[in-house]
């Protein structure tokens, strides 16, 4: 159920609140927090009452109360508490003029329903075998990714279904309905000797239908076999008279090795992981990948990006940057088809500096025509088109990867934040980056223009100490070349806003 709350829509079913037709990001709290508001306007809620229905059974202070009270007062542009009332010693009062049911944007249901959308939960093995646990992952994310491939399903982004499933303490399926999945494909492995047996189901989730189900027994090599069949068989059940030559795009290369393979996968789990030499680490088994299979172009793809994040991304070495552009193009000559490696030598060309921005947008290009459901790749495209001075396709896109993954890494808030900073909306932009639970000195650097364009000299000077306080020695020039934002009014609003807030004036 959608609900309007002043000039902002509460979506119950799907979980998120929009203000202008767009998605406002709000921690899960505050999203509880106005969801019991609505359920009880018109009467004073106590403290105690409140924090025993948004943190039931954990013992929380008043601050946390006081600070998802302030966020869902600026979520919802109740900033004037004329919806949110504090009544001293009681508690507070939720009062809007009307709540009534709102009606979804022109054309919404229409684009929702376009295609089905499914979700491949993770698949249930036994996790003392970490070779089955590591080798299934990652043939749930390469289904994922194959369906994407087809284009006649959307595909719920696989950070969002495994968030799903380890973190929902309810009926999975209703979950994943409010999420918007259509369709949730689950699985299920045993060890039979030397082979595995591994049964995928799918389930309509409104209904609970049973649309598919089949059972795979095969040996571990053939594990690319069974990704690539699972992928067909599930949009199959869903999408009639797909052509051939469609149904052929989801194959893996066919000089897959399975035991690289599982070094791949090592290094991607690695690299997606944050600790004390992981990059090393995934760097070391992607380089073992490559050793057993020479001719795999993902491994070499990630090689390269692997290199470039040790680096220093943008602040690599050059002949850093140039050997990962040349190892990143050796993957696309092996496989030219694989949308992941395309998006990794458009990162690689946008580390490289603004004289590569062209050749950066083929190649995100070429990865978004071979895999439009893809949510990282929407994502990182929509920064980019913000970097380049287009904030409302940034924001555009951004918002459809939110859409295909609600549960998404922290970064997508970072990236929304240069669309949003690119349209002059700075508020907006200090809502999105205040959902980063930990800021590096670049993101305080972005709050504290924001706070000083909006003329908050106190925040901005705060935000400014902040981020000199983690890295004291960086100038607003080294702030501005990090940005990498193409345009030079867009450069400068940054400057005014640093300067205003005093970046550079307590720097040694």
């Amino acid at each position: 159920m959608a609900l309007q709350i002043g000039g902002a829509v509460l979506d119950l079913d799907r979980g998120t609140l929009r203000r202008d037709g767009e998605i406002v990001p709000v921690r899960p709290k505050t999203l509880e927090l106005l969801a019991f508001l609505t359920r009880n306007p018109g009467r004073v809620l106590s403290k105690e009452e409140l924090l025993q229905a948004v943190w039931p059974g954990i013992i929380v202070s008043e601050d946390s109360l006081t600070q998802s009270i302030h966020d869902a007062r600026k979520s919802i542009g109740d900033e004037a508490q004329a919806l949110i009332r504090t009544v001293p010693r009681r508690g507070y009062l939720f009062q809007p003029p009307e709540i009534k049911a709102a009606p979804p944007p022109a054309g919404a249901m229409l684009a929702a329903r376009a295609e089905p959308m499914v979700a491949v939960l993770p698949f249930h093995v036994d996790p003392a075998d970490s070779t089955a646990k590591s080798l299934f992952d990652g043939a749930v994310e390469e289904i994922t990714n194959a369906l994407s491939y087809f284009k006649t399903v959307a595909v719920l982004a696989r950070h969002s279904a495994f968030a799903l499933a380890e973190h929902s303490r309810e009926d999975i399926r209703a979950t994943a309905e409010r999420l918007g999945a259509d369709y949730v494909a689950e699985g299920s492995v045993e060890t039979v000797g030397a082979e595995y047996s591994a049964r995928v189901v799918l389930t309509e989730t409104a209904s609970g239908r049973r649309v598919w189900a089949q059972t795979f027994t095969f040996a571990r090599g053939e594990i690319f076999a069974f990704q690539t069949m699972v992928a067909q068989r599930i949009v199959t059940a869903l999408v009639a008279n797909i052509e051939s030559a469609v149904m052929r795009r989801g194959q893996p290369a066919p000089a897959a090795n399975v035991e690289a393979y599982l070094h791949f996968l090592r290094g991607k789990e690695l690299l997606r992981s944050y600790g004390e030499r992981v990059n090393q680490e995934a760097r070391a088994h992607f380089l073992k990948a490559i050793e057993l299979d020479p001719r795999s172009g993902l491994a070499h793809a990630y090689l390269a990006l692997a290199d470039v994040i040790i680096g220093g991304y943008a602040d690599a070495p050059r002949d850093v940057l140039d050997q990962a552009r040349d190892r990143a193009l050796h993957a696309i000559a092996l496989s030219p088809d694989a949308a992941r490696c395309h998006r990794m030598l458009a990162l690689i060309l946008l580390y490289r500096g603004r004289d590569e921005y062209d050749a950066a947008e083929r190649h995100f290009a070429r990865a978004l025509d071979l895999n439009p459901y893809d949510a990282d790749t929407l994502a990182q495209i929509g920064h980019f088109r913000a970097l380049r001075g287009d904030g409302e396709a940034g924001l555009a896109l951004l918002d459809k990867a939110i859409q295909l993954n609600p549960m998404h890494p922290g970064w997508y808030y970072a990236d929304r934040a240069a669309a949003l900073f690119v349209l002059g909306r700075y508020r907006d932009v200090v809502a999105s980056l205040s959902c980063l639970p930990r800021k590096s000195a670049l993101q305080w650097a972005w709050l504290a223009a924001c706070h000083a364009l909006e003329g908050d000299a106190e925040k901005a000077w705060a935000c400014a100490g902040q981020g000199r306080a983690l890295e004291p020695g960086v100038t607003m020039a080294d702030i501005l070349a990090e940005m990498r934002m193409e345009r030079a009014e867009d450069r400068e609003r940054m400057r005014l806003g640093l300067q205003s807030a005093g970046w550079d004036d307590a720097l040694p």
